[in-house]
């Protein structure tokens, strides 16, 4: 049985039905993810309000939930608006930076202000520092971590 022999371009006359399926399936691709996207958004606020005190006073737990976020693309500590304002990560992350900053300025005459991570936290735990980030009317303390006096840092 021999080929049939077709015309040049004969071929191509179902690209534009495969060009427009493709964009159909892109579109509801898109949508499905924004949608995914929002839903996640959804339930990362709503652990965050059910969570809220762990978070503020857990420095591992914190460790986790900032973990978290970063993986889902959401990065609180910037966000100033919403929720997540109303949570005060970056208030925290902000005045511990102020506070690291502060110590590394005492130090300077010593060693330049450089100093390890675990100093600066044993200083400000000496000092008994505190922070807005909690209710103080609670008498609960906010404690922190190396890991967030090294987030502190960056954000800087």
């Amino acid at each position: 049985m021999a080929h049939r022999r077709r015309g040049v371009g004969v071929g191509r006359a179902g690209a534009a039905a495969y060009k427009k399926k493709a964009e159909e399936l892109n579109a509801v691709n898109l949508e499905s993810a924004m949608e995914t996207v929002q839903k996640l958004e959804t339930k990362l606020s709503d652990f965050a309000k059910v969570h809220k005190n762990e978070i503020q006073l857990d420095p591992a737990f914190r460790a986790k939930f900032l973990q978290m976020c970063a993986l889902l693309g959401v990065d609180i500590l910037s966000s100033e608006k919403g929720f997540w304002g109303k949570l005060g990560m970056g208030d925290f992350f902000y005045e511990l930076s102020v506070k690291v900053a502060e110590v590394c300025l005492a130090s300077r005459s010593r060693n330049g202000g450089i100093i390890r991570v675990g100093e600066v936290n044993e200083i400000l735990s000496q000092r008994g520092t505190r922070f807005k980030f909690v209710d103080s009317s609670k008498g609960k303390k906010t404690s922190y971590s190396d890991d967030d006096i090294i987030t502190a840092v960056k954000k800087l």
